[in-house]
């Protein structure tokens, strides 16, 4: 586990930009660098976050269009509105958890109960006395057990409790214990709150994008990949500060006896019987080398990312293909994951209430994120061979339209489709 948690924290960091990336730890020292100089190092040192862009480009594909949800219980009505208390709905709190996960590649979701709930519907329901989800990352878990099913028998983790007063902030560092019958919080080995559920399983429910856990996640290696940009970008700082500025060279009899102090207000004289006062600049070599370097591991990260906007205009139309097929795969089995999830909280969250579990969850199963100026171009290429394939037309401008506008209504839709197969039959009838 601890492999895993390693991992984990870097890919966070990262993500973040914290850790050893905001404090300069997670820089390597040179073999004979002094302790000053990597001192130095830090405080210039720069991190460069291009992994957060490349997961928000990634899970922005799944929530384009918003995942189906269906129920005729009010009170779980309550939690579509509300998932975790905090006024956040199905969608944004999803979103945020889905962040989270293709960062590591497994989460936990706690789904908890308030302890007081009122006698009556009407009261629950002005309360908000329903179940909520609460996200728990894994490298906070202290220890667990999982039974042949993959299910959580029971499983602790790290927490803080705010104990804060209005004279004073404090916190306290606490275990969370979570089985199929109950709860407690530990303050060391001393229990100092638990209490007991009637729902048959362990409410903490694991996410895993491999479908086992734990697991790291296919985004998770960027973390790696990360320090080492972050060092080369350092290390190129210090090979253009140390090497960059041209030095002035002199011919003299005895350079021992030339005294020079030049500047921006000032000149020098040179005899005629001297040689000509010359610069000569450090080769851009190494400065080069660490550039061709640092260029490799950006294309290394936009490959694992699937940044299809980095695309260069020498790259074939094969390749492209490969890669836009490797997108859609990759987020259809993500959103299947978050899919499962969702549902199996929700069921949970029934469970808590006593009630018939009643949702339906449909996150998007086929993504057909193109190219869409590769799309545009076979368009004319066909019409430029004097093909005519209206249906073709038709459902080629209907993707490359959907890719382009992203999350669009229904109605919308529609209308959009009705307006591409009267374009489509205008154009035809037109080339007749």
């Amino acid at each position: 586990m601890r492999d895993y948690k390693n991992k984990w924290e870097l890919a966070v960091n990262a993500y973040n930009g914290t850790g050893g990336f905001s404090d300069g730890s997670y820089l390597d020292k040179y073999p004979r660098e002094s302790d000053d100089k990597i001192e130095e190092r830090k405080k210039v040192a720069f991190f460069d976050s291009i992994f957060k862009q490349k997961v928000s480009r990634y899970v922005g594909y799944i929530y384009r269009q918003k995942p189906m949800r269906v129920t005729s219980n009010s009170l779980m009505r309550l939690i579509f509105d509300d998932a975790d208390k905090m006024g956040n709905n199905m969608d944004v709190f999803m979103s945020s958890f889905a962040h989270e996960a293709k960062v590591r590649g497994s989460m936990l979701l706690l789904v908890d109960m308030p302890k007081e709930i009122p006698s009556n519907h009407a009261d629950q329901m002005a309360q908000r006395a329903v179940p909520y989800f609460v996200p728990i990352e894994p490298e906070r878990i202290d220890s667990y057990k999982i039974d042949r099913f993959g299910k959580f028998e029971w499983v602790r983790f790290t927490d803080t409790i705010d104990e804060s007063t209005p004279e004073e902030s404090v916190t306290k560092d606490v275990i969370r214990y979570y089985d199929d019958n109950g709860w407690k919080v530990y303050d060391g080995d001393k229990v100092i709150d638990q209490g007991e559920y009637n729902i048959g399983m362990c409410p903490v429910l694991q996410f895993s994008e491999s479908g086992s856990f734990p697991c790291v996640g296919e985004f998770t290696q960027i973390g790696q990949l990360a320090k080492r940009h972050y060092n080369m970008n350092s290390e190129l700082d210090e090979i253009l500060r140390a090497q960059t500025f041209s030095l002035l060279t002199i011919q003299a009899t005895s350079p021992k006896d030339v005294e020079i102090n030049i500047g921006t207000d000032n000149a020098m004289a040179y005899g005629a019987q001297m040689d000509r006062p010359e610069f000569i600049a450090p080769p851009s070599a190494p400065a080069d080398t660490y550039r061709d370097r640092i260029k490799s591991i950006e294309e290394r990260i936009n490959e694992i990312a699937y940044d299809t906007t980095t695309s260069n205009s020498a790259e074939s139309g094969i390749s492209l293909e490969i890669k836009f097929q490797g997108l859609n795969g990759s987020l259809g089995n993500f959103a299947m994951r978050l899919n499962d999830i969702e549902i199996r909280a929700l069921y949970v969250a029934s469970r808590y209430l006593g009630i018939d579990y009643d949702c339906e969850v449909s996150y998007p199963s086929e993504f057909n994120i193109v190219d869409i100026q590769e799309g545009i171009a076979t368009l004319d290429n066909l019409k430029a061979l004097g093909y005519k394939l209206p249906n073709y037309e038709k459902e080629k401008l209907s993707r490359i339209v959907s890719n382009d506008l992203g999350s669009i209504s229904e109605d919308v839709k529609a209308a959009i489709n009705a307006e591409i197969e009267d374009a489509v039959k205008e154009v035809d009838a037109t080339e007749e």
